[in-house]
């Protein structure tokens, strides 16, 4: 176990990673970070959920995106090459990533789905059905980043639905 203070990178844009990180308290969020300084969020990790750039990890390349913890969190560090000795010794190990990356696969598809197709009103109700209870833990303007809206365009949103 590892502990992980709020704002801490775990992950950093522009480099190799080499250890998946499984959370077992806290909140991440994974974020590009834009040359004029804008940040989008495109996921948060919460307990019970892995947190990594995967594909960075298994193509030896630099990640494009940051993981940041949001909160205080404890997670566990695991080596690609533990990992992957892990997978190849153990049914049990190489089904567990396996239904692991499934679930990331499936997040990411319902995520490019909802960015072509839906309105931004319903990005915020598909958001609040994916991460029950999250709007409660972290700040609109992280909410309008992972829609894809400004914080005064969601806060608009917000008033009009409600009416």
């Amino acid at each position: 176990m590892k502990k992980v203070e709020q704002g801490t990178r775990i992950v950093e844009a522009g480099q190799r990673v080499h250890h998946a990180y499984f959370c077992s308290e806290g909140l991440f969020r994974l974020f590009y970070l834009l040359p004029d300084g804008r940040e989008y969020n495109v996921a948060f990790s919460l307990e019970q959920d892995f947190a990594t750039s995967y594909g960075s990890m298994v193509k030896g390349e630099a990640s494009a995106f940051s993981i940041e913890a949001m909160e205080d969190s404890v997670v566990i560090e695991i080596s690609y090459d533990l990992l992957k000795e892990l997978m190849d010794t153990s049914p049990m190990w190489e089904r567990f990533v396996r239904t692991s990356v499934e679930r990331l696969y499936i997040r990411k598809e319902e995520r490019e789905r909802e960015l072509l197709c839906y309105s931004a009103l319903e990005r915020y109700k598909a958001f609040l059905l994916k991460y029950p209870g999250l709007e409660k833990r972290i700040p609109q303007y992280h909410i309008a980043s992972y829609i894809g809206i400004s914080p005064v365009s969601l806060s608009r949103l917000l008033r009009n639905d409600e009416h």
